[in-house]
């Protein structure tokens, strides 16, 4: 017993000798950095999912002395380096991109998952190939294309809240944020696999129950976790880790099969690919077999950044009747003089500032993250950043931050007003070279549902219904769902 005791002893001494010396790191360095738990470093509430990971890297900026460029932290015992200041993330994600162009998570050999191999997950120089072919599908005429089948999917979402239980007020209490999925399951099906789904009526279809694990699976949510936190634990998990895809493919070559038989034309992503399947194609990366199947991953996490969008959006809008009123306005404005017609949705201003100002409070992707590729001294300082060394970006932290805004924790559309400086640490949907390449459709997905939603109805929410944080989700989610009444405008169904 004794034995066993002073061996006990002994690995607990042993361990705390070692801990401590990893998690001196950065003071070792010159960086100052924030106090650090023995195990799980600057990470254990995330980690132990009490509180949403991208939130959790927030707090940390926040913790931060208020002037700090950026700090050192730790994930279990790995150092990381999270950039605080605009002119210092300009510097490392455009100045110097050569050193940071690929992701903390980049070629990650998890090997199931097609939301990883295309343009978020591919390192250099490869993505930069991906990147010039995938770029000329997403034009201003491609959005054109896919804009009626956008207002097709709008059909069965309208239908469905038309019909749905109300009281005796006609009120309907329904989930925003489950709305929002629906469609976007939908959207998926249409656009990135060439085929109609109707989710809203029949959610028990194969496809949309897959798609439902894919956006709630607690699977996939501890995946993403280690994934963008933790990549190297893949090494001891083992590969197939994220949701299966299996259900994807399927339907993916079975599209591709009939398009290519039939030569039919649907300005869909399908459409593209088969445009790039039949050009000149580099030795290096193909598009070709599963290459052409994980380009339509692209669209799964995108329409999942613009679904969290769009339900925030109306979240907010539903807690700011002023603010929901100036944006129905705009709405129907827009409409009257275009029609539904994409020249009208370019034309909504106003919705575009309430969509803004969203993605600065709930950023649907709130950390962005890089990979040091060589060693790497900052500018004006004697520190030099290791090889290997993660780099973070939080846009939480950056969109609370006084520094840079006026009663940040205040919902504003206007600081979007057109006559308005933006700062530069607003940054939703990235920075530099590798910022997000479907900014625009994501946007359109946004404003189409919450235009069809907003013209008809309108929308608030109670003290009973607080929306919360899912702690399990990388991406922003609501873990209550986003609870909203819905009441339909009748003198604007009767003009």
């Amino acid at each position: 017993m004794l034995i066993s005791i002073t061996f006990i002893v002994i690995i607990i001494i042993l361990f705390w000798i070692y801990a401590r010396y990893k998690l001196s790191y950065w003071k070792r360095r010159g960086v100052e950095s924030l106090t650090s738990d023995l195990i799980f470093g600057n990470f254990k509430n995330a980690v132990l999912f009490r509180t949403a990971p991208g939130w959790h890297i927030g707090q940390l900026h926040k913790a931060a002395r208020t002037n700090a460029p950026f700090i050192g932290f730790y994930i279990f015992h790995k150092p990381c380096l999270l950039l605080r200041d605009p002119d210092i993330i300009k510097q490392f994600m455009i100045c110097d991109f050569h050193n940071f162009c690929d992701r903390y998570f980049a070629g990650s050999k998890q090997k199931d998952s097609i939301g990883m191999k295309n343009l978020f997950g591919l390192k250099n120089p490869i993505w930069k190939y991906v990147r010039t072919k995938i770029t000329p599908t997403l034009t201003r005429s491609k959005l054109r294309q896919m804009f009626p089948l956008m207002m097709e999917i709008g059909d069965p979402m309208m239908d469905y809240l038309k019909h749905y239980p109300a009281d005796h007020d006609n009120v309907k209490l329904v989930d925003a944020q489950e709305l929002s999925y629906k469609y976007t399951t939908d959207l998926i099906a249409s656009i990135a696999l060439g085929t109609k789904i109707d989710t809203f009526h029949y959610p028990n279809e194969e496809f949309s129950t897959q798609v439902y694990e894919f956006f709630h699976g607690f699977r996939r949510m501890v995946a993403l976790v280690t994934v963008f936190f933790m990549p190297q634990l893949i090494e001891l998990i083992g590969t197939r880790i994220l949701a299966n895809s299996s259900f994807v493919t399927e339907v993916f070559w079975n599209a591709m099969e009939d398009r290519e038989k039939t030569g039919e034309k649907r300005g869909d992503f399908i459409d593209s690919l088969l445009r790039l399947k039949h050009g000149k194609q580099n030795p290096d990366y193909k598009f070709e077999g599963e290459n052409l199947l994980y380009q339509s991953g692209t669209f799964f996490s995108g329409f999942e950044s613009s679904s969290i969008c769009m339900s925030f959006t109306l979240l907010e809008l539903a807690k700011h009747s002023k603010n929901q009123k100036l944006a129905r306005q705009d709405i129907i404005r827009a409409i009257d003089k275009h029609g539904w017609t994409y020249e009208a949705f370019q034309d909504m201003k106003y919705l575009d500032q309430t969509i803004a100002e969203t993605l600065r409070l709930h950023p649907p992707v709130s950390t962005i993250d890089r990979y040091t590729r060589e060693d790497y001294k900052i500018p004006n300082t004697d520190i030099v950043i290791e090889k290997g060394t993660p780099i973070y970006v939080s846009l939480y932290g950056l969109g609370a931050d006084a520094r840079f805004w006026d009663k940040p924790e205040v919902y504003n559309p206007d600081r979007f007003n057109e006559n308005n400086h933006i700062t530069d640490a607003y940054m939703p949907f990235g920075i530099g070279p590798r910022m997000c390449v479907g900014m625009k459709v994501g946007q359109l997905h946004a404003k189409v549902v919450l235009a069809l939603l907003l013209r008809d109805y309108e929308v608030w929410q109670t003290e009973n219904n607080k929306s919360f944080l899912d702690p399990r989700s990388t991406f922003t989610a609501a873990d209550n769902g986003i609870k909203l009444h819905f009441r339909k405008i009748i003198t604007r169904a009767s003009s």
